[in-house]
């Protein structure tokens, strides 16, 4: 359980609050207690208001609490400063019981994430929920830290009409059968490892009329199907997830639809409706279908103007190019994405080590993306092989808006010998930059980067 609940908490926010920060104002107020307890005065009540709010706000909920045992004065303040309530560090069902019926709100964030949580009575935790809501609780992350992860929230959770951002993780989302939710102000929803079931999921969507990110990781029975009916949501990430399709049905403001596949597991993604579509990915050539209206990117179709999104800036592709079925794939999907500037390519060894492709690329017709568009190709963890070298030469040779490529050697694989491959085969251009590096210098991707509105290229590799 140890490891499962560490690999959650991996993936939740970071806290509203520097570690650092909390850690020289806790060393801040107990020098403070024990200078004053050395001659019997109360030096901390020197402080002007602001400066104790300041302070007070950056402790831990535990510390905060010590800080309003020494001085009136600080409890006085406590009291008039927004609530941040986290139970890490040894806070107890009772210490959180109260700390929400002694602070009058409102509440910044809420963290519960003990290993009580699942064995405190049901009718307590539903009082916490009830007074998060009633002191307009902004901010909640919510994960059962022991056994069994089929725990559910109260019901009471649905009412915080005033949270911006859910997450939850490691138990099963709360019923929706008698309570219809309310997050009118929900700008962000994470589910961590929990079950959340398809009725559930589309009975949340359309009562978030402010959402506008949405996570599903590691979730694995449930959802299967993701069906997308919002007019807010700008970005969905799908990290190892076991989601069998998702699909943009109206998704007017729909930005960045993120994945992280499970190795084996396949997904159907459908765009329908997401005129604002500009980023995609990763999608894997041999585990995704993708359907673009009423059209299924296959082989031996010939992509119509139905069947491209050319508001799409940005696709990451894992394709295997020792194999010939996800190799005359590739340009069908990028004729689905006529206006694409940055293209990344993941390569994944194959298990059969065969050439398929190599002739292939020289009989592929004008791909309107790599001729007129393309500004920036990256390609991961190249191995030097011919079927690799004919894709990227086919770039290089049509992509007449090429700046940079970058391309950087899988581990184990000598950069020198990829570099001679790559300038035997012609593979340079005289107006585009390209280097190539290890592999380990490339791969940033992460969930945080995923989630992260703020990246203009949650793919974006360093050099």
């Amino acid at each position: 359980m140890d490891e499962t609940l560490a690999a959650v908490l991996s993936y939740l926010p970071p806290p509203t609050f520097s570690t650092e920060d909390s850690q020289s104002y806790s060393s801040a107020v107990d020098a403070a207690a024990d200078v004053s307890s050395l001659d019997g005065e109360d030096r901390i009540s020197r402080l002007p208001d602001a400066l104790l709010r300041r302070i007070i706000s950056r402790l831990p909920t535990k510390d905060a609490a010590r800080a309003a045992a020494i001085s009136s004065r600080w409890r006085r303040v406590w009291a008039s400063t927004p609530l941040r309530l986290d139970d890490g560090g040894g806070l107890t069902p009772d210490a959180v019981t109260a700390a929400l019926a002694s602070h009058p709100g409102p509440v910044t964030s809420a963290h519960l994430a003990s290993e009580h949580l699942a064995s405190v009575d049901p009718d307590v935790v539903a009082s916490w929920f009830g007074s998060l809501a009633a002191k307009e609780v902004d901010d909640l992350v919510v994960v059962n830290g022991s056994w069994p992860i089929e725990w559910r929230p109260p019901s009471d959770l649905l009412g915080c009409a005033s949270l911006r951002r859910l997450w939850l993780g490691l138990c099963q989302f709360p019923d929706t059968s008698g309570l219809p939710p309310s997050f009118v102000n929900l700008q962000e929803l994470g589910v961590v490892h929990s079950a959340m079931q398809d009725r559930e999921l589309h009975a949340v969507l359309p009562r978030c009329p402010e959402l506008e990110r949405l996570a599903l990781v590691l979730t694995q029975d449930y959802p299967r199907y993701v069906h997308i009916w919002s007019g807010s949501l700008q970005c969905v990430v799908l990290w190892m997830s076991m989601v069998r399709e998702v699909h943009l049905d109206d998704a007017p403001n729909m930005e960045r639809l993120l994945l992280e596949p499970i190795t084996g597991a396949s997904m159907h993604v459908k765009i329908i409706n997401a005129p604002r579509l500009k980023v995609l990915g990763y999608f894997d050539v041999g585990l995704h279908q993708l359907k673009i209206g009423s059209t299924v990117i296959k082989d031996g179709i010939k992509v119509k103007p139905s069947a491209m999104v050319r508001t799409l800036r940005t696709l990451a592709l894992k394709v295997q190019f020792g194999v010939a079925e996800q190799v005359k794939l590739v340009p069908l999907l990028l004729r689905c994405f006529p206006c694409l500037e940055t293209l990344y390519i993941m390569s994944v060894p194959s298990e059969t080590a065969v050439n398929a492709g190599v002739e292939f690329w020289d009989q592929v017709g004008y791909t309107e993306c790599v001729h007129s568009h393309l500004r920036k190709f990256v390609f991961q963890a190249a191995r030097g092989e011919d079927n690799e070298l004919a894709f990227v030469k086919f770039v290089m040779e049509r992509a007449q808006m090429l700046e940079q490529m970058l391309i950087f050697v899988d581990d184990g694989h000598s950069r020198d010998v990829v570099l001679s491959h790559l300038s035997s085969e012609g593979c340079v251009s005289a107006d585009a930059t390209v280097v190539v590096e290890s592999h380990g210098k490339s791969y940033p991707w992460n969930f945080q980067r995923a989630i992260d509105m703020s990246q203009s290229d949650p793919f974006a590799c360093s050099t």
